[in-house]
């Protein structure tokens, strides 16, 4: 497979814990900041929103480098669950700055939520053995 996909196997690994654990420290944050504070999305908290997507992005491409090294998942859905991590946040962007009622951060909740959702099945479905 190459020199090169013990260190894509190690990121695409502990990119998705990390970004499991930043998904649901997020969703508290927004938690916090919409429901205790009542504040709206703050400029720092959407930055971290569009970093996580950012991030989401590169993971996939990790994995489609490993797939095309030869590397497959125990699970074909894997792939699925890949394109969700992908689209997951972007689609909560967009409800979010079209939005015509404030605050929005409900759609920030939602958005981590569901990404959380999907990194768990993503992981369940990724290694075989």
């Amino acid at each position: 497979m190459g020199s090169l996909y013990p260190l894509l196997s190690s990121l695409h690994y502990w990119i998705s814990r990390v970004g499991l654990a930043t998904a649901v420290i997020m969703f508290a944050l927004g938690l916090y900041i919409g429901l205790v504070r009542h504040g709206d999305v703050t400029r720092y908290y959407r930055r971290a929103v569009y970093t996580v997507a950012g991030v989401m992005v590169l993971q996939s491409v990790i994995g489609l480098g490993m797939y095309f090294m030869g590397a497959r998942p125990a699970e074909d859905v894997h792939f699925i669950y890949g394109m969700g991590t992908v689209l997951a946040l972007p689609f909560f962007i967009f409800v979010e700055v079209t939005a015509k009622k404030r605050p929005a951060m409900g759609s920030y909740m939602w958005g981590f939520a569901v990404l959380a959702g999907i990194l768990i099945r993503g992981i369940m479905t990724g290694r075989a053995g």
